[in-house]
């Protein structure tokens, strides 16, 4: 789209580009210039606009996470992990080097084997690194836009092998989440109810949300809040126009939601039903822990 992105989305254009046009012929090199000279505003998928309102949403999430369980509380910050997990953008996300992490934010990105390669060789030979003190880890996997059945449990099995601590707070961004056909409706709230689950409690969650939650007679984003809240996440729904874009399309137009995880991950929650087990047989110590 002619659109302006950073600097390091238009290395990976370029690559993705280059290799497409390298193997094609002179018909479908035309067809896919035709297609680049227009805008792609295909239910489910996002543009450079709603991607940057996304990097400023998870930024200032993280900032505030900082703030809660950090500064407030006096607690050394300099050794601290900060998460973030970056969903939807499978292996061509460029977030861990564009946006201007705090030190000791590690980014998660979620990806196939073949575009998590493609992206690093492409980031490697121009050089690009996160900012100084973060780190990068590509998870292995794309929850959202494979074919093959969806397991409660495949997320946390990556993310666990890959250094992620559901004890620690973290801002998870979901992007290109919206799909029209029912099968992939069903897997976003099985990929959403993992993700949550691997959630502790003050984690804050931002994303995509695409024209499909704006359905006739009901406020924007109603169905996805619906499906945020039996997450345990409180969130709230605005559309591009709110934040002050101009879009030509209203109201089949795309929004973000923002929200907070209010309950326990799944973990906590099982350790503490543990203690109260404990407890209840008599094991644990007067103040109600195992002794």
């Amino acid at each position: 789209a002619k659109r302006p992105l950073d600097v390091y989305t238009e290395l990976l254009v370029a690559a993705a580009r280059e290799d497409v046009l390298a193997g094609a012929s002179g018909a479908e090199r035309a067809s896919s210039e035709d297609a680049s000279a227009n805008e792609n505003n295909a239910d489910g998928f996002s543009g450079a606009e709603l991607s940057a309102a996304l990097d400023h949403l998870a930024f200032d999430a993280l900032q505030e996470i900082m703030e809660q369980f950090e500064v407030s509380r006096g607690i050394e910050v300099m050794g601290t992990m900060r998460q973030v997990g970056v969903v939807g953008s499978p292996g061509f996300d460029s977030r861990a080097f564009r946006v201007p992490w705090p030190r000791g934010t590690c980014v998660f990105e979620f990806g196939g084997a073949d575009a998590h390669a493609a992206a690093a060789a492409t980031f490697k030979a121009a050089g690009a690194k996160p900012p100084r003190g973060c780190s990068h880890r590509r998870v292995q996997g794309d929850p959202l836009h494979v074919r093959a059945p969806f397991t409660y449990g495949d997320l946390e099995e990556r993310l666990m092998r890959a250094g992620y601590s559901p004890e620690v707070p973290s801002v998870w961004l979901f992007q290109d989440s919206g799909f029209a056909d029912a099968e992939r409706a069903q897997r976003w709230r099985d990929v959403c109810e993992e993700a949550t689950d691997l959630m502790c409690a003050g984690s804050r969650v931002v994303g995509h949300a695409p024209p499909r939650f704006s359905a006739s007679g009901s406020a924007f984003g109603e169905a996805l809040l619906r499906e945020l809240a039996t997450c345990g996440v409180l969130a709230k729904c605005f559309r591009m126009t709110s934040m002050g874009f101009e879009r030509d399309d209203a109201p089949n137009q795309p929004g973000v939601f923002v929200g907070t995880k209010r309950r326990p991950s799944a973990r906590e929650a099982e350790y503490y039903r543990e203690q109260v087990v404990l407890v209840e047989t008599e094991h644990g110590d007067e103040e109600g822990f195992e002794s």
